[in-house]
């Protein structure tokens, strides 16, 4: 059997849609972060989370060197947060953090201030399958959004959606 070309399986995977996240760090290897679209639950016993980064990602050696990160989940109206930790903004290349307001949490790693919910995470595991490393966070604390009637941020077909009730 042939292996699928990569190209079809990109141009399909455009069809889901996901929440928006950023994730941060910051310890003796400094502070580092990115934007993903793969964030999910792991599991409830203990409380964890999972998520996608590229080998290539310049935050990938903080992250893992520092042992810690926030995986703190956007609300609809932070697509300009998600842009800049893209690398898409150039006015926040050189210090992506500037683009927002940020308070360290039990962990010493950065929340970001309304985000629509932040998991405070001590890594867990890694595991290299790919182009990407999978990332396991163990939560040990939240931070939620102060409105709590905020909306997630969603990604599909290549842009930022806005949840609509049906």
């Amino acid at each position: 059997m042939s292996p699928l070309d990569p190209a079809l399986f990109k141009e399909a995977m455009r069809n889901m849609a996901s929440s928006v996240a950023v994730i941060a760090t910051d310890g003796p290897a400094g502070r580092a972060g990115l934007t993903v679209s793969s964030l999910s639950s792991l599991s409830m016993e203990p409380p964890s989370v999972v998520l996608c980064v590229h080998a290539n990602s310049t935050a990938l050696p903080a992250l893992l060197a520092n042992g810690v990160f926030t995986a703190n989940v956007l609300a609809h109206d932070q697509s300009g947060v998600a842009d800049a930790f893209a690398g898409q903004v150039p006015a926040f290349k050189a210090d992506k953090f500037a683009c927002a307001e940020w308070e360290a949490l039990a962990t010493g790693a950065p929340a970001l201030r309304g985000a629509l919910i932040t998991f405070d995470c001590k890594l867990a595991a890694t595991f290299a399958f790919g182009t990407h490393h999978i990332v396991a966070g163990e939560v040990l604390a939240l931070a939620p959004a102060g409105t709590g009637a905020a909306e997630p941020l969603i990604y599909a077909n290549r842009a930022y959606r806005r949840l609509q009730v049906a």
